[in-house]
């Protein structure tokens, strides 16, 4: 193999793997005090998310806060959810909403829109770049 040909590929894994390890954003499970119905469509839109069923998540959520509307976490997921479906001005309202209920939780504090982002830290909005020369 060429000396070129070893530096591309070498390059190529690390920025490969750079992407791979950002961490998937963290979801909330519901707390144990909260209603037996929320808590189960939370946790089915947390596995919808997981595995990119987006809209089915969404469902999920919404379903989760009509049973518990007080639900800091299924906003706060319903909020990452709308973001990865390009409904960002949606997905504040969650955030907000979720940060009012919950003002001590600091993973919902630091939702986008309740955080100054980071330059270049666009990986929740559909299209944004981490700059590694695709959207994720």
């Amino acid at each position: 193999m060429s000396t070129m040909r070893i530096i591309v590929a070498a390059a190529l894994t690390v920025a490969l793997s750079a992407c791979a390890s950002k961490a998937t954003p963290q979801l909330l499970a519901a707390p144990s005090t909260a209603r037996e119905g929320a808590k189960v469509q939370n946790d089915r839109g947390i596995r919808a998310y997981q595995e990119g069923h987006m809209n089915q998540a969404r469902q999920y959520f919404e379903a989760a806060i009509t049973v518990e509307p007080d639900l800091a976490e299924a906003h706060y997921n319903l909020g990452m959810t709308l973001y990865r479906l390009g409904m960002v001005g949606d997905g504040d309202h969650h955030f907000i909403q979720a940060a009012n209920l919950a003002p001590g939780n600091k993973t919902i504090w630091d939702a986008p829109p309740l955080r100054a982002a980071a330059p270049g830290e666009k990986d929740l909005i559909p299209g944004g770049s981490d700059g590694h020369m695709h959207s994720h």
